[in-house]
């Protein structure tokens, strides 16, 4: 891990993606101290309200606005006039990870005070940073839940056909191109409208996570089919099949360890992919509904016409966490593979060596 870390610092992207990786699920685990409201609270009368948290004599402040218009709900700041925003102030009371009571909030406005709303309000009133902040919970859980049954199953699949060969092999392998034959997006949408449109949030996650792993496992499941058959001639497998190692034992503790590596980069690059399917399916209705929250049902209660998105480019939010999630996890799946490429582990530590000699000479 030390030696990792090392080669990281030197690719300030991959670190500049941890870092964000880091922020965003430290975001969803102290969701209810982040977020002002909770993702269910309205204020009716401030429909498609827009951003209004400023610093106002060096603090921060709610600006106030005005409805000019309500038909398109246009808004007018009033000038000079800002509702109180206390850091760390007292606001809606919650349960931290539905434990620990608590009424603290990152920032909040006093009861009865003018709400401030950090990314603006929706066509409810509800604040929009809010449901962003809650909505990471679904979005950014499905992917690690969903890569891991599926990292389950392809392990165990090809883990049993590269091992035992052929009939064994032979039957996996089918079995999984016919879910490679059908495209996956569309196999999804089949699995998914066969199911009840009227199931409530619980269970419409978990259906949804189940339909993502059994869809996405056969890929992952061929490639470690390919590397078991080529281990399993190794000497120390011979060795433990020799022992009486029963099969799976060996499978488990002889041969899984050596494919870590690509088990790791696959985990990395599989997540963004569930979380973007996951994404689709909300924009069109068959993933997360209400009262649930996700990103992907953000963007499509919110920006559900082209002049809603115009008049409140606000709504688009969700859209940058979205996109930057997949762009941080795609990165540290770039710098994963490339550190457990066979290429630097040969000449990784020489090349790091000359990168610091150049830099003390160039320092002196």
């Amino acid at each position: 891990m030390k030696r990792f870390l090392t080669y990281l610092r030197a690719r300030p992207l991959g670190m500049a993606s941890l870092v964000v990786l880091l922020i965003f699920y430290l975001m969803m685990g102290f969701a209810e101290f982040i977020a002002p409201y909770s993702p269910a609270t309205t204020f009716p009368e401030m429909t498609y309200h827009p951003p209004n948290l400023r610093f106002y004599q060096g603090k921060p402040g709610a600006q106030h606005a005005r409805v000019v218009n309500t038909i398109n709900w246009r808004y007018i700041r009033v000038r000079g006039r800002y509702g109180e925003v206390r850091l760390f102030g007292k606001g809606e009371p919650y349960k931290l990870w539905g434990l620990i009571p608590a009424d603290r909030h990152l920032f909040a406005s006093p009861p009865g005070g003018y709400p401030a709303f950090l990314m603006g309000a929706d066509n409810l009133g509800r604040d929009l940073f809010s449901r962003i902040v809650y909505g990471s919970r679904i979005s950014l859980t499905i992917g690690f839940i969903a890569t891991a049954i599926s990292l389950v199953l392809a392990i165990l699949f090809g883990g049993l056909s590269g091992y035992f060969g052929g009939m064994t092999d032979w039957t996996i392998m089918r079995f999984s191109e016919f879910f490679m034959l059908i495209p996956g997006l569309y196999l999804i949408l089949f699995l998914r409208s066969l199911l009840s449109s009227t199931m409530d949030s619980g269970r419409s996650y978990m259906m949804i996570t189940l339909i993502l792993s059994l869809v996405g496992w056969p890929g992952s499941a061929r490639t470690i089919r390919g590397m078991v058959h080529a281990i399993k001639r190794e000497e120390f497998v011979l060795n433990a099949q020799l022992e009486m190692i029963p099969a799976v034992v060996i499978i488990a503790r002889h041969i899984i360890p050596q494919i870590a590596s690509l088990l790791i980069v696959s985990i990395a690059l599989s997540v963004p992919g569930f979380i973007m399917t996951e994404t689709t399916l909300s924009y069109l209705g068959l993933g997360i509904v209400d009262p649930a929250v996700s990103w992907g049902s953000l963007i499509k209660r919110d920006i559900s016409t082209l002049s809603n998105l115009q008049n409140y480019p606000w709504l688009l939010n969700p859209v940058w966490f979205l996109l930057a999630v997949t762009l941080a996890f795609n990165f540290i799946g770039d710098v994963l593979r490339d550190y457990y490429d066979p290429y630097h582990m040969v000449f990784g530590p020489r090349l790091l060596r000359l990168r610091k000699k150049g830099k003390r000479r160039n320092d002196k």
